[in-house]
Order: structure tokens, then sequence, then C-alpha cells
């Protein structure tokens, strides 16, 4: 592969951002849209003179969408590490009588997003572990309740979300307690749920212009717009409200079937002896940075940022986020973070604050790890599609990001050999008017003409 980096190409490449009437993606509209670039080479031995490929209003504040995982992501890695597992204990609290426990069963929670996902099936089976250690103990009843400990504040969807995300499963919110990635299935037409969901109230209305789903913040019911409100054919999924509330029915069912009793009321002065059934642990904390980048989870973004400064609120983490990069001479001032996922359109990021994050996670220890999360350009996740079958197809691992109008892509070029980063990429576009299409093809064109000598041909 030819990577060009000469001063004539870099002149050259500045030239045709001057005198282009469109701009440097050559989209329909970009007079109109908001574009930043950043794209520098970080090898060590680079002119100085040369470093800088493309700098496109670098310093903008942009609607990041899922780009801010490259944020959360650099920053937890940094926090814990590769290797930090999130505990779920639980333990019986009251005292024994015989194979009876009087009083308890508790399930302290850590914000462990991971429990019963689709995502680590391997990691699975929380209700199996729990009744193992009830057999193990030799406890066949207890008297009182399932009690779930949740120390996570403001949990649940983030207030700044927008209402009509917050039904769908990317808008599942953190809390104490995950469970199953925090959806159900729902058949509309029969009202059936899997699993089953206490409480929640179904209010199905026709329309005629599509399907949709609507729920509040705070709300159990669950409003669903259907054109044909009868078809059994039509499975959907959507968030719950109270995963503890889940989690406490299947977990009720599971020690029922395997012949442990419950009272099922709460008992809180049998006593103060407590003992342990059981420590649920987590993924490594790597494992789940890779599934969170890949497949651009929401709910596990949010939950590693958590986890980074447990015991605190959102922002408070948010603040501590921002001043672990000041602390290494990133200037984060002109930044809106709101959470860990960019869902929310409020957050405002600019293309060369990313790529500061990214240069210094590029130069640390950590380096080669941090790139290993990101999707591969035309093998992984959201970059399937994205350069496939061209020069840089896994030469580019890029997270990207979108939401209505937005689409950002940020990370590295990757040696071809070694696998370690030698370029930072951003490239981000908000409020654009063409076809999403338009703007991922100018985004590979550029690319392409600044790392090879061909451009893929229209599609």
């Amino acid at each position: 592969m030819n990577i060009k980096i000469s001063t004539i190409v870099i002149f050259l490449f500045f030239l045709t951002f001057s005198v282009s009437a469109q701009g440097p993606l050559g989209i329909d509209g970009e007079e109109s849209t908001s574009v930043g670039i950043f794209i520098k080479d970080i090898r060590p031995g680079t002119p100085e003179g040369e470093r800088v490929l493309a700098d496109h209003n670098s310093q903008m504040a942009l609607t990041p969408a899922s780009v801010m995982k490259v944020v959360t992501t650099a920053t937890a890695l940094e926090t814990m590490g590769a290797d930090r597992r999130l505990e779920t204990r639980v333990e019986l609290r009251g005292r024994r009588a015989g194979a009876t426990w009087e009083g308890n069963l508790r399930v302290i929670a850590s914000g462990d997003p991971t429990l019963e996902s689709e995502n680590f099936k391997e990691n699975g089976g929380f209700c199996r572990e729990i009744l193992s250690g009830l057999r193990k103990a030799g406890i066949s009843r207890i008297t009182g309740r399932i009690e779930v400990v949740q120390s996570l504040s403001d949990a649940g969807p983030i207030l700044q979300w927008e209402c009509e995300d917050i039904a769908w499963p990317y808008g599942a919110g953190l809390w104490g307690l995950n469970w199953r990635d925090n959806t159900f299935t729902l058949s509309p037409a029969t009202g059936k749920t899997t699993p089953h969901v206490p409480d929640l109230k179904i209010d199905i209305r026709k329309s005629a212009s599509g399907n949709d789903l609507v729920r509040g913040v705070a709300s159990n019911t669950l409003v669903i717009y259907a054109q044909n409100p009868q078809n059994r054919k039509w499975v959907t999924k959507s968030t719950m409200p109270d995963p503890s509330a889940v989690f406490e029915v299947e977990l009720e069912t599971a020690l029922r079937e395997g012949g442990v009793t419950l009272g099922g009321k709460d008992v809180k002065d049998a006593g103060t002896e407590t003992l342990e059934v059981c420590v649920h642990r987590s993924p490594r904390s790597g494992e789940i940075f890779k599934s969170l980048m890949v497949r651009s989870d929401n709910l596990f973004a949010e939950g590693m940022l958590r986890a980074a400064w447990p015991g605190t609120t959102r922002k408070k983490a948010i603040e501590a986020e921002k001043a672990l990069w000041q602390e290494r001479g990133i200037n984060a001032r002109y930044t809106i973070i709101n959470d860990g996922s960019g869902l929310t359109r409020a957050n405002r990021l600019s293309p060369r604050f990313l790529a500061d994050i990214l240069e210094w996670m590029a130069k640390s220890p950590r380096s080669k790890e941090f790139a290993s999360y990101f999707p591969r350009a035309g093998k992984d996740g959201t970059m399937k599609g994205f350069l496939a079958k061209s020069e840089l197809e896994g030469r580019l691992a890029l997270k990207t990001g979108s939401v209505s109008s937005v689409q950002c892509y940020a990370g590295y070029l990757l040696d071809g050999e070694t696998g370690e980063p030698t370029h930072v990429v951003v490239i981000m576009v908000n409020g654009f008017f063409c076809p999403r299409a338009q703007v991922r093809k100018g985004a590979e064109q550029l690319l392409l003409r600044l790392f090879t000598d061909s451009e893929t041909e229209d599609k």
C-alpha cells in the first residue's frame, strides 16, 4: 500500500478543500452542513510539518452520537484497566434455624450491565448460581423475601435522552441491577411478554403511518402504535420499566422449581447474622469494552462510565472524566457530556478533542489493547460495509456514530504488519441534507484519497 504523506500531497489536499464548491466530503448541501475533520500522522519520526493531513473545522463542537463511546471506553480503560470484574453479591440476612433461614435473601447489585445478557451467554446462569449456593448451605426454606439492594444514584433512562428512544432496546437505561439487557420481547396481538414484566401496562393504538413504541422515563405504560394490531406474527422488543422486578419473579420461580420456598414477606427483625450464598462476577472489563464498541451498546457504555467511579452520581462521574483528560493535557473545557453512550443529542465534542484522546491512548502502554476494541472497516459491527473490499479493509479501526442528521467516525489507521495505530482519524458531520449513504461515501473517498492511490467505484 502507498501511504501518501508527502508535503506536496498534503498541499494539494488542502488546495482541494479550498477550491471545491462542495467541501472536503463532496456531499450535496455541504456548504450548509457542519463538517469537522482532523486526521494526523502519529508515527515517530514523521516531520512536524507533515503530521496533520487534514484539519477542517477541527475545533468546532459537534454532536458526536456514538463516537462518545470512544471517550467513555478510553476513560474506563485508563481508570480501571481491562481486567476489572463487577461483582453482584448474594447473602442471607437474619438467622438460621436448621434448613430454614429466618430473614431475607439479599441481592447486592453493583450496576453490572451484563447480568444474563444475550451478548455474554457463557457468563449467564445467575439464578442457578443462587440456587446452587443455597443448596450447598443446606437451606430449603426462607421465611422472608428477595431483597434487591441497589445503590446506583439517578438510575434508569437519562433525562436528556429523547422520549422516543426510551421504549426501544437501544434506549434501555442503566439500573443498579440490570437483567437480560433490560429488554423483553412482546407480541402486541396477544400482550404476551418474554420474560414476564410485572405491572406493565400496554396501550395499543391503531396507526396509519407505521409501527412505533413510546414509554415515558418513569412510566410503566408502553404505548404501541401499530398498522395492524392483530398481526400475530409481529414480535417486537422493548425496555423494562424496572429490571429488578423482572429478576425477582424469575429468581422466585427458579427457587421454587429447585425446591427452595420463600415466605414472600419482608423480615427485618429476625437477626443480624449473614451467610454468603454466592458472588457473581461479570466478564472482564476489556471484554465489555470490545462488545460495547463493536455493537455500539448504549447500556454497556453507561455501565462502564459509572463503573469507573462507583458510588457517585452520573454528573460527578462526567466531571471526573473531564478532569482525567485535563490532567493529561487535553482541553475538555469546551465539551458538553451528558452520558457515556452518546444517545443524548445535546452532547458536544470537537474533532480535535477526540483526536487528542486517540493520540494520547495510541502513545500509552495500552495502545494495542485500546485499538483492538474498535470495529474494523469491512469486517466488524457498524463498520462491516465501510470500505469493504478496498485497500483499507481491516486497516481502519473506527467507531461510528449516527442519529438523525448526524454521521461520525473516530479511530485509527493501523499498520498493516504490526497492527499499531499510525494515524488518528476523526470525521464528524452534523445537519446534512443529503442521503446518509452519500455522507458515508464521501468519508470513504476522503480516506482513500489520503491513504491509497485509488477511490471506490460509484455505487
